[in-house]
């Protein structure tokens, strides 16, 4: 049977999103002052202010004596009600899991005065349509100054970025980790950050993400580090012809590109292309399978833990890893730099646990923040996390729609 027009359901607005998802996006509201409870709390209530003054007799009047005329005297304005005070609700704990260390609590941030230097923290979030303007992606990205950074004054040296192709079609994240050794290394990763995602986006213009020349992708980006290297202050600047090593030796970063399909697939999910250089790591997590790591995880199986890694601009001969993979409803892909990535090791502690409940669902952009930065001793790097989440409901009634087109084309 043919399935008219009118039957199909029209594209949902951002608004609608957020009005039906609401509680799956921000959580449970902190409790406020009701009205009761205002009263208990000696404040004045609506129904206090609207009663009427009482009578107030003459002493004459008081006392039997019938009082003597006086001349009317001007009324005098009535006075103002108090203004109620605002009902608040809200709160904020910074986040712990297990033992934080006194150095979380005690750290005092030192200003960092690094020329090009980088805000303590920074935040982005969006929901992001097809061209259709159906809600289909929400996107959560932050990064934190880690407590050695702050405790010695050194900029935070994480960053991330995100980019949509020209077509709508496609999102591009990226996360990149400044190398500690370098001491413009936080210009180096907001290169990668910004730079990085707008040349993938404007790449799927005519390049399917896996076919794009990743490893040419990755010799631009060390050729315009370079080239920032020589506008540095003329101690640090760097002459033309210094190898990428000596240009290692002043910035550096890892790096990680991940390009989600906006439009879920008939089956109803998310095309995913990930790849990267160095030891920023990529995952799927959702309730059923946990932690899901896109690539090797760093220093799994290791015997002792090892901190140096690949990063620009030193890029290997060989191809990147190009890894595959699909964002179903309920899943999240994260993007993370070993700040994070190191204590969550496999996923399977108590990091893992704890992360993957609170990221079932898209946090609040400022909740995500603190939960990246959340406090664990011994671990007090720069954090930078981009995460992806399918509009709950989205995808199955893509899937529903198309499934109903199948049949009224048979029909």
């Amino acid at each position: 049977m043919m399935t008219s027009s009118s039957d199909q359901p029209g594209p949902r607005r951002p608004a609608d999103v957020y009005a039906e998802f609401g509680d799956r996006l921000s959580g449970p509201a902190e409790p406020g002052l009701t009205e009761p409870d205002a009263a208990e709390a000696g404040e004045v209530t609506e129904a206090e202010t609207e009663a009427e003054p009482a009578q107030v007799l003459a002493p004459a009047a008081q006392a039997g004596v019938p009082a003597q005329s006086a001349p009317a005297a001007a009324s005098a304005p009535a006075a103002e009600p108090p203004a109620a005070e605002p009902i608040v609700t809200g709160a904020f704990t910074p986040y712990r899991i297990g033992d934080a260390g006194r150095a979380f609590d005690r750290t005092v941030p030192l200003p960092s005065t690094a020329p090009g230097g980088m805000h303590d923290y920074a935040m982005d979030a969006a929901t992001i349509s097809d061209p259709d303007g159906t809600p289909r992606l929400i996107l959560r990205g932050a990064s934190g100054r880690g407590l050695a950074h702050q405790q010695y004054g050194d900029p935070r040296q994480d960053d991330f970025g995100y980019a949509l192709s020209a077509d709508g079609e496609h999102v591009v994240g990226v996360v990149a980790d400044g190398v500690s050794a370098g001491a413009w290394s936080h210009l180096a990763a907001r290169l990668a950050a910004e730079e990085g995602s707008r040349a993938v986006a404007n790449l799927l213009a005519t390049t399917p993400a896996v076919d794009i020349d990743w490893h040419g992708l990755f010799v631009m980006l060390s050729e315009r580090m370079h080239d920032l290297c020589a506008t540095l202050p003329s101690r640090d600047s760097c002459d033309v012809g210094l190898t990428a090593r000596e240009v290692a030796e002043k910035m550096a970063t890892t790096i990680i590109v991940g390009v989600v399909a906006v439009r879920p697939s008939p089956e109803g999910t998310h095309a995913v292309t990930v790849v990267r250089l160095g030891d920023t790591s990529g995952w799927i997590v959702d309730e059923v399978d946990g932690w899901v790591a896109l690539g090797e995880v760093k220093n799994q199986g290791a015997v002792i833990a090892e901190s140096s890694t690949a990063c620009l601009p030193l890029v290997p001969d060989a191809d990147p890893l190009i890894v595959e993979t699909t964002l179903a409803d309920g899943a999240a892909l994260l993007l993370l730099t070993d700040g994070v990535g190191d204590p969550l090791g496999s996923g399977k502690g108590d990091v893992g646990k704890a992360l993957a409940k609170q990221w079932a669902a898209p946090p609040h952009p400022i909740e995500f923040a603190g939960q990246i930065c959340f406090g664990r001793k011994t671990f007090d790097d720069d954090r930078a996390a981009l995460g992806i989440w399918p509009v709950p409901g989205a995808a199955s009634a893509a899937a529903t729609t198309s499934s109903a087109a199948a049949t009224a084309a048979t029909a």
